[in-house]
């Protein structure tokens, strides 16, 4: 490896190729990037000192019988900022009438352009290095950000004309770091990776898989799969919570793809999912398979699972969906792999049979606050093991009765429901799937909008000593802690007035002027109706409607048999 000082003649040298991995992610910087970079190169030519442009990072294509002959570099690191400076540079020379200054600078001594870019760009890169651009070139890239820089930079012919370029190549500068065709480049992408470039798990895979040599492999595999369309494109890019992290559809995909497949997923570190893929890789025989295995469990994940499930009113027996509720509403992304398992390899009643199980036994550990740390291992080893019937999960989650992965019985769920302090959302989730279970959709006349739509009251308000009288201050600390309670908790489709939630009991369920109050926006809802005729609200209230919850739950959802 040699690391240094590079400027923009030492980088682009007349003998070289830098070649973009072809499945490289596209150009994707915006005009809040390509302003500041003009505001930079501005300051570069007036001020005439040198500028620090970033770092690029190179490694030596391997070479070798059927290789094309001279000096070609992988771009490891540097896309966005080097297609920037080119773009740029191209807008600025055509605009000063010096362009032969670009083709000194940016085509080798074959007359061959300097930068081979990944196969999104290429098309419309080249075609503006080369002057190509057509008016169908304009219409098949309309939406490509690598048009849209260019043109950006075109249109800033006045600030563009007080530049002077040989200013830019003379003090623009790079740190460069060059790899050695043996040199680890899986070592260099995580390094990338963790220090902020957020490739995906499934972007450094498709160039592990795939490169101009098996082209036509990724247009008829990954590239329907994943790439298809815009719909597509959103739907595996769209932005997830799992746990505490932030990550792509796509990941979590693939995370729970290499955990079904991988040989001991003990070994597949969700922190270094890569690396872990890279491993699995070494003991694959056929890559084709492998790829055609991996898009075909793509399209059994699209069509099952949904991010957005949240938005979607569902029926009482959409158990998949009802699941898929829980684990994006909860972040209880650590089930997916298991219940991807099961959506391929199981169907029908069976498969239903599961999925609610597997519900009941995370909708009762809630109730019982009872850790989700080993949710990874734990629906692991029911993969591993091949847990594929109903009767094998329960047997098995009646095994694990003496360990931290245990389904809680009745009694403890009926502590939890009393005792249990949960979060507004862990609340809200079960209320609304008991209200989904429960109610008798044929005899309703509206129907349970999906959760997103509901938020979660307080019957007896947090700021209850302004309507609801005063207590001594034990009594008052103990309300404090009941208020909390499930039975405390309802959902609501549309919020109350704030004036009207935090009003006595009879103005809450009445309303107040024009705010209307529980009696309108509760109607129709099985959890909390039967409560709305009382008179009072008070501690007593809330154990009583505590209990009853307590028997819904554990006949909605009960212990395995």
């Amino acid at each position: 490896m040699e690391a240094g000082k590079r400027s923009i003649r030492d980088i682009f040298n007349g003998m070289r190729i830098l070649e973009i991995p072809y499945f490289q992610r596209a150009y994707v910087w915006g005009e809040e990037n390509w302003d500041r970079f003009l505001e930079d190169m501005e300051s570069v030519s007036s001020s005439k000192k040198p500028y620090f442009l970033g770092s690029v990072i190179l490694k030596q294509k391997p070479t070798g019988a059927g290789s094309a002959p001279g000096d070609v570099r992988i771009l490891i690191d540097g896309q966005q900022r080097l297609t920037t400076l080119f773009l740029f540079l191209k807008a600025l020379a055509k605009t000063r009438n010096q362009e032969a200054l670009v083709r000194q600078a940016f085509y080798n001594m074959a007359g061959q352009l300097a930068v081979s870019h990944n196969h999104l760009d290429s098309p419309v890169f080249e075609a503006i290095m080369d002057d190509r651009v057509t008016a169908k070139t304009e219409e098949k890239f309309a939406l490509n950000q690598v048009l849209a820089a260019y043109r950006y930079f075109e249109k800033q012919d006045t600030r563009l004309k007080a530049i002077d370029p040989m200013q830019l190549f003379n003090n623009v500068y790079f740190v460069g770091i060059d790899l050695g065709a043996e040199e680890d480049e899986q070592q260099v992408f995580n390094t990338i990776n963790s220090l902020g470039v957020s490739l995906s798990t499934a972007e450094l895979l498709k160039n592990d898989l795939f490169s101009r040599d098996n082209a036509a492999l990724f247009d008829e595999s990954w590239l329907p799969s994943f790439e298809a369309d815009e719909d597509t494109r959103q739907y595996w890019t769209s932005a997830i919570t799992a746990g505490r992290e932030r990550r792509e559809n796509i990941d979590l995909f693939m995370q729970a793809y290499l955990l079904m497949v991988a040989a001991n997923p003990d070994q597949v570190r969700v922190d270094a999912l890569y690396p872990s893929f890279k491993e699995h890789l070494k003991s694959v025989a056929d890559r084709k398979a492998f790829i055609e295995d991996l898009t075909q469990c793509a399209a059994v994940y699209r069509e099952h699972i949904d991010p957005g499930i949240q938005d979607v009113q569902l029926g009482k027996e959409d158990y998949i969906d009802r699941l898929t509720v829980m684990v994006f509403g909860l972040s209880t992304t650590t089930v997916v792999p298991y219940i991807l398992y099961v959506l391929r390899n199981v169907n029908g009643q069976e498969r239903d049979r599961i999925v609610y199980l597997i519900e009941g036994y995370l909708v009762r550990r809630i109730l019982c606050k009872a850790t989700s740390k080993n949710y990874n291992r734990f629906f692991g080893t029911l993969i591993r093991d091949g847990i594929q019937t109903a009767q094998a999960l329960a047997d098995r989650l009646k095994a694990e009765a003496a360990t931290i992965n245990y389904y809680p019985d009745d009694l403890a769920v009926r502590a939890g429901v009393q005792n249990s302090d949960l979060t507004n959302k862990q609340a809200l989730t079960i209320l609304w799937l008991l209200e989904l279970s429960v109610r008798n959709h044929k005899k309703q006349s509206t129907a349970l909008s999906g959760l997103s739509h509901y938020s979660l009251e307080h019957l007896m308000p947090k700021k209850w000593r302004n309507h609801w009288g005063t207590l001594p201050p034990e009594e008052a600390a103990t309300r404090d802690q009941t208020l909390k309670r499930l039975g405390n908790l309802s959902l609501l489709a549309s919020g109350l007035n704030t004036s009207v939630s935090d009003s006595d009991w009879i103005i809450k369920k009445q309303g107040s002027g024009s705010h209307l109050g529980l009696l309108e926006y509760a109607k129709g809802l099985e959890t909390l109706s039967p409560d709305l005729p009382l008179s009072n609200w008070d501690e007593a209230s809330i154990a009583a409607r505590g209990n009853r919850l307590a028997d819904q739950i554990v006949k909605t959802w009960p212990a395995p048999t």
